[in-house]
């Protein structure tokens, strides 16, 4: 998965190499953001050393009892382009006595269309840099980490002035570590820019 860092990197630097012009030129005044959003989240096909973890209950559906937070901050470069950074917690998975417990940090390019002032439509893909505690039978606890590709679409309505309503869906593919899920997460925050 290492081999998956060079290409989101090369992403990231290109992304700001092609805003950077614009930038300069003074046509566009960057729109720079910060915020955080609650989220739900549901896990599948979870599968710990080879073996599938057959009994996950509700995991698989969006649940109100599992519910989880991300923060996030970015610019966008241009009107269509920009980077963004995110903490994600993915909320606690469990079922009897096993549990699954991600959290991470992201990377990411977003590809934007304006709907109007301080308002996108967008889609954003990048690395995942995730941990997760890991707890099982008879006393069994671990701690696993890896990288992951993550995607999503969203929007981002402005509110007021410095002020968007951002509606997320997103998606993670763990495959390392001996861990391999797929965990979709829909969230919906508040973001401040300026």
């Amino acid at each position: 998965m290492k081999k998956l860092t060079i290409p989101a990197t090369t992403a990231l630097l290109t992304a700001a190499m092609y805003g950077t012009p614009a930038m300069a030129e003074g046509e566009y005044d960057a729109d720079a953001f910060v915020g955080g959003s609650i989220s739900y989240s549901k896990l599948e096909n979870l599968s710990i050393g080879g073996e599938e973890v057959e009994e996950l209950g509700d995991a698989d559906e969006f649940d109100d009892d599992r519910t989880s937070w991300k923060g996030f901050a970015g610019v966008w470069l241009n009107d269509y382009v920009g980077i963004e950074g995110q903490y994600l917690n993915l909320g606690e998975y469990k079922e009897g006595s096993f549990q699954f417990d991600p959290s991470g940090l992201t990377a990411s390019l977003m590809l934007g269309l304006p709907a109007g002032d301080h308002t996108r439509v967008f889609v954003k893909g990048g690395q995942f840099w995730w941990d997760a505690d890991v707890k099982g039978p008879l006393g069994y606890s671990d701690e696993r980490e890896g990288t992951a590709m993550f995607y999503g679409v969203g929007t981002s309505i402005a509110l007021l002035d410095n002020l968007n309503l951002r509606l997320e869906y997103e998606r993670a593919d763990f495959d390392e570590d001996n861990v391999k899920a797929d965990v979709d997460f829909a969230s919906a925050g508040l973001a401040f820019m300026f």
